[in-house]
């Protein structure tokens, strides 16, 4: 072997090392960013993060405006098929006029125009407030939609429900849990 293959073959080796530990050091700061992500989340006994969004009609709402109630807040799209078998179910509970429980319902980063139209479509009754920017969005660090956290008279999340609730029934169960 002449002395001009040896450097190509070090230099390759040491190519190879230094993409290996690369790729390592990767992975190690990958899962230290999933550990700390993780810790950030949302859970059951936190105080749920106060937010002000608009409704379609313009009006500014609160989360800590239902501060004595409960809450059901749902963060939901009108392109999610989960959502829309969802919602129905919702609303009728909604109409029932269960004593002192909020429904409060988060569209994700959709314009007016669709979000009305959705509600119009399902004639749906329930406030709706739009996270355009999705900055509620990522501060209740939703996932998969529909997600719908249950909160106390005291803003403490009681529940985490991630996907639909099934039937006015469910709905109604879970609010109950909630209901001062």
């Amino acid at each position: 072997m002449n002395n001009e293959q040896y450097l190509s073959k070090r230099r390759w080796r040491l190519l190879m090392r230094t993409a290996l530990i690369l790729l390592i050091a990767a992975a190690v700061g990958f899962t230290i960013y999933q550990v700390v992500r993780d810790k950030q989340n949302i859970d059951v006994g936190d105080q749920a993060p106060d937010f002000a969004l608009k409704t379609l009609d313009g009006k500014e709402v609160k989360l800590s405006d239902f501060r004595g109630q409960g809450v059901l807040l749902n963060f939901w799209g009108s392109w999610c098929d989960p959502c829309k078998e969802e919602m129905p179910y919702i609303n009728e509970v909604y109409e029932k006029h269960l004593k002192n429980v909020k429904i409060l319902a988060v569209n994700i980063q959709e314009s007016p125009v669709v979000v009305r139209g959705f509600f119009e479509r399902y004639g749906l009754k329930f406030t709706t407030v739009l996270d355009r920017d999705g900055a509620v969005t990522r501060a209740y660090h939703i996932g998969p939609i529909p997600t719908t956290f249950l909160i106390d008279k005291n803003g403490r999340i009681v529940k985490k429900i991630t996907g639909g609730m099934d039937s006015p029934e469910a709905v109604e169960k879970n609010l109950k849990l909630v209901q001062p």
